[in-house]
């Protein structure tokens, strides 16, 4: 028997034509894990920024209205316990009802914004102190107001210990709170709208993947178009273009909602320092020059930061704000005067309950109606905001729809490849 050996050149073609269908799995493989990570980097990134606006709006956001309304509250209970000691020595039901009310808000308030805090050390401390400072505040003016139906001038020095404490130290450890989430609400507006660079990287990584493969399966196969890939491909590129259009539609969103924001905290500043307004004005009666000037002073301050901000027109009624600038005219017209007259020895005697020191309290409740709607009108517009923002990512679907598109495109890559693998079989 004769045996034929075979030439190099016949024997490098056999072992090219037995490699070709390992060189195919590997490709194979490559790509379905390219077009996968794609899918999931972009869910993942997606998800993310949907997970922050919500976090946001029914965290963050939401505990800086509570604290900024405990701030409100704590200033008006002083503002109501400073003006009760001026109409008398027996403190109307009006004011007492007002008074207890406010209190119980801000227990309430403290708790709910305690319980959300629970992991962060240095509010939850600042929020501690003014719950273990609440019963000596309480105890002041409790004491105050005794002092007062005595009729003994002690009354006085009771209530200015009272309100050093809540504006020296209550209303300082509220405002440090309300600051730490007034930056993290910004910045988490910011952050849901952000763009995801990874999302372009592995989106452009994933593409000259799938290219690359598709040349390599061409010169295997001798085929030019590999529909399969095509259909991987047009997969990467629509979740690239679907993450593009997502985060245009979120920045245009986040953009609102920051203005919306914006009113927000304006609106219950200018609340909390309507009330410490007030408050100055009456203890500048009670104190009759003794601080100084330091109450006038004060008080000119609050009237400042007590007037409406022409901002909060991007989120409210124009209407609404014309109303609170117009009724703020009044109310700072009124408290100025009874300022003046103040610093002019000219003290009021006693001080009518309905209508306040200087007869300025129907401008104030007035004015403080119309700062909560505008309020209330901001705070609507920043969750619908919040909430379209949220839904430009698909919502919770997201993570969901970002590696079905990814599966979907890797199942076409399988497909497209394996019809050439049938072919070695």
């Amino acid at each position: 028997m004769t045996w034929q050996q075979s030439s190099p050149a016949t024997a490098s073609a056999r072992s090219a034509r037995l490699d070709t269908p390992t060189r195919l799995w590997l490709l194979l493989a490559t790509v379905v894990a390219a077009v996968l990570t794609v899918g999931l980097v972009t869910g993942f990134s997606l998800a993310g920024r949907e997970s922050t606006a919500s976090r946001t709006a029914q965290g963050t956001e939401a505990l800086y209205a509570e604290v900024q309304d405990l701030s409100y509250n704590l200033a008006d209970a002083n503002a109501t316990a400073a003006t009760a000691l001026l109409t008398g020595s027996e403190t109307t039901s009006g004011f007492t009802t007002r008074y207890d009310s406010d209190l119980s808000q801000a227990e309430d308030l403290l708790s709910a914004a305690s319980q959300r805090v629970a992991g962060d050390a240095y509010a939850s401390g600042r929020l501690k102190s003014v719950a273990e400072q609440i019963p000596v505040y309480t105890g002041l003016i409790g004491q105050a107001l005794a002092d007062n139906r005595l009729a003994y001038p002690a009354a006085g020095a009771y209530l200015r210990q009272a309100s050093l404490l809540l504006t020296g130290s209550m209303l300082v450890e509220t405002g440090d709170v309300a600051g730490e989430q007034q930056s993290s609400t910004s910045g988490g507006i910011g952050s849901s709208s952000s763009f995801a660079l990874w999302v372009l990287v592995f989106g452009l990584i994933g593409l000259e993947a799938i290219w690359l493969v598709a040349r390599r399966v061409s010169r295997i196969t001798h085929r030019r178009i590999n529909l399969g890939l095509l259909g991987a491909m047009v997969a990467v590129i629509g979740l690239f273009g679907w993450s593009l259009f997502a985060f245009g539609g979120a920045g245009i969103e986040s953009g609102s909602a920051g203005d919306d924001f914006g009113s927000i905290s304006s609106a219950q500043t200018e609340v909390s320092q309507l009330s410490l307004a007030e408050a100055y004005v009456a203890l500048q009666q009670i104190d009759r020059g003794e601080d100084q000037g330091a109450d006038a002073t004060s008080a000119k301050a609050a009237l400042v930061y007590a007037d409406p901000d022409p901002g909060e027109a991007a989120s409210s009624s124009g209407a609404a704000l014309a109303a609170a600038q117009s009724e703020y005219g009044k109310f700072n017209t009124c408290a100025l005067a009874a300022i003046n007259a103040a610093n002019a020895g000219q003290y009021e005697s006693k001080v009518d309950a309905s209508g306040g020191v200087g007869g300025c309290e129907p401008s104030a409740g007035v004015l403080h109606d119309d700062l909560l709607y505008i309020f209330d009108e901001s705070q609507a517009h920043f969750e619908q905001d919040m909430s379209s923002l949220g839904s430009q990512y698909a919502g919770s679907g997201a993570l969901p729809v970002g590696i079905a598109i990814g599966v979907l495109g890797a199942v076409a890559a399988a497909y497209g490849i394996n019809r050439r693998l049938a072919e070695y079989r």
